[in-house]
């Protein structure tokens, strides 16, 4: 296993990286969280995750590994497999994005810890605040694998935080420490003082366009964080708005502009249910929910082989293996 640990850390870091931009807008009764996946592919599966599922983290020595129960269900976006999502949202409307940023993670200690993907499974898992997404650092360590990322999250009450961390540990950007709810490559403090500077970027894209919609006069507040969305894009690989209150997701990929909507109330969460996915290659529109299929081993395998390949990622086969299985180690408690 330590021979796969340095074999993941010399294949893994060869890998090319992303850029992202999330924001979260809202008024009186409205709250979305828009997002943009910007990307070498916008290949991928959307995955409804089922409640009383037991689970065990994929960590590498010198970790320990974490192990769970899901509390909530959720439906998350996953380029890497299923369990290894990129963002998503549960059943409570707690969501949770990533971004890549220049950065670290904490340093070894005794905590049990999760990979960095895993970590926005756990969370979405576990946790329907934010307070309780924060909580879990007293005892939760997040490990690298592959990328240091940073978090935006946003709650259904509309409470939002910037997760970000360095080798001391969690920083916390929220309440009056986040005075604007946008996040992307940078860190926040780095985002923030270039728009106060007025640099041009994607930050400050967003941030202006926030503070204009209250009086813009548009269709609908999904319809206006797509404008946000396609004015910050770079590749545009996916763009999604999740409208917390409506509890649905709408979103499009580079090769299917048409936007697709998922009733998130809709679906089952109870893990003696199907697990369901959806292609994100399908040339859909409109309500999807119809659309989503029971799991299938082959297409979750064909999807982390395609991102593998499209992020230039080599891995020998007992690594993959486990990329591949995990999923089938966790257990349905049931009720």
């Amino acid at each position: 296993m330590k021979n796969i640990a340095i074999i993941l850390i010399l294949l893994f870091n060869s890998a090319s990286v992303f850029s992202c931009t999330t924001f979260i807008l809202k008024d009186s009764n409205q709250l979305v969280f828009g997002r943009n996946l910007d990307w070498v592919s916008d290949n991928g599966i959307v995955v409804v995750n089922k409640r009383n599922m037991q689970k065990t983290s994929l960590v590498f020595p010198p970790e320990r590994a974490t192990s769970w129960i899901s509390r909530y269900g959720s439906i998350t976006f996953n380029q890497f497999g299923k369990e290894f999502p990129f963002g998503g949202i549960n059943e409570k409307g707690l969501v949770v994005e990533i971004m890549l940023v220049a950065g670290s993670y904490p340093k070894f200690d005794n905590r049990t810890a999760v990979n960095e993907l895993q970590w926005i499974q756990y969370q979405l898992d576990n946790s329907s605040t934010i307070d309780e997404v924060i909580n879990t650092d007293k005892f939760l360590r997040i490990s690298k694998i592959d990328q240091n990322l940073h978090f935006l999250i946003c709650d259904k009450d509309g409470n939002s935080a910037v997760i970000e961390f360095n080798k001391n540990g969690m920083i916390v950007y929220r309440g009056n420490d986040l005075p604007i709810p946008v996040l992307e490559n940078d860190t926040y403090a780095k985002s923030l003082l270039k728009h106060k500077k007025k640099e041009e970027c994607r930050f400050s894209t967003a941030s202006n366009m926030i503070e204009e919609y209250p009086t813009n006069k548009h269709s609908s507040i999904v319809d206006y964080s797509f404008d946000i969305l396609d004015k910050v894009a770079l590749d545009g690989s996916w763009s999604i708005v999740y409208d917390i209150k409506n509890m649905q997701i709408h979103f499009k990929t580079a090769s299917n502009k048409k936007i697709r909507v998922i009733n998130i109330d809709d679906f089952d969460f109870d893990c003696k249910t199907e697990s369901l996915l959806y292609d994100l290659e399908s040339k859909d529109s409109k309500n999807i929910n119809h659309l989503f299929i029971p799991y299938k081993p082959t297409l979750n395998k064909s999807k982390l082989d395609a991102a593998i390949k499209s992020n230039g990622i080599r891995l020998p086969k007992e690594v993959l293996d486990l990329f591949y299985n995990y999923n089938l180690r966790c257990k349905c408690l049931g009720n």
